[in-house]
């Protein structure tokens, strides 16, 4: 009982601060956004590449992207990786989800669980919910390194819910006491 209480109040606490936070935009959205504003002048990858090599983590995202995707560059997953951990390590939710991802799937870097719940972490404490929903499905099974845990899966699937992630929900109803 102790335990659910302590689940619960923690949610509101989360909730309340992530609800507080304007909602991040899609990641198409917000790459669509940086590559159209470089596109104002010149070579829209020249000067993506210029703004990205000066730090600027939103470039730095785009060009990942750009080289992940293969839109106007040629496809290099290697590349994107770089561009995605120098935005990443400057905080951006949208890298860190993206390197989670390539950790858990082991693309160009090793797979490993634990560094992809590493880095959903640190998007999943900004708020951004595919992050928190794919760390909630992690901690509910566990992972190579990684221990289960059924509250922290409750919760984080619970926070991707209540942003509208539907199979984050679903998922969450899995729990005993749902």
């Amino acid at each position: 009982m102790w335990s659910r209480m302590m689940v619960a109040s923690t949610m509101l606490v989360l909730m309340n601060a992530c609800g507080s936070a304007p909602p991040l935009p899609t990641t198409q959205d917000r790459s669509t956004q940086v590559a159209k504003q470089a596109a104002g002048s010149g070579s829209s990858i020249q000067r993506l590449l210029m703004q990205a090599e000066r730090g600027n983590v939103e470039a730095q995202f785009a060009l990942a992207q750009a080289y992940d995707r293969g839109r106007d560059v040629p496809k290099d997953k290697t590349e994107a990786i770089r561009w995605y951990r120098l935005a990443a390590t400057q905080g951006d939710a949208f890298a860190q989800n993206a390197l989670g991802d390539n950790y858990w799937e082991g693309t160009v870097v090793p797979k490993d669980d634990k560094e992809a719940a590493r880095w959903w972490r640190l998007a999943a404490v900004q708020g951004f919910a595919p992050a928190q929903h794919s760390l909630g499905k992690m901690l509910s099974g566990g992972g190579q390194g990684v221990p289960t845990d059924k509250i922290q899966a409750y919760m984080w699937l619970a926070l991707s819910a209540a942003q509208g992630d539907e199979e984050a929900g679903r998922q969450a109803t899995f729990f005993p006491g749902n």
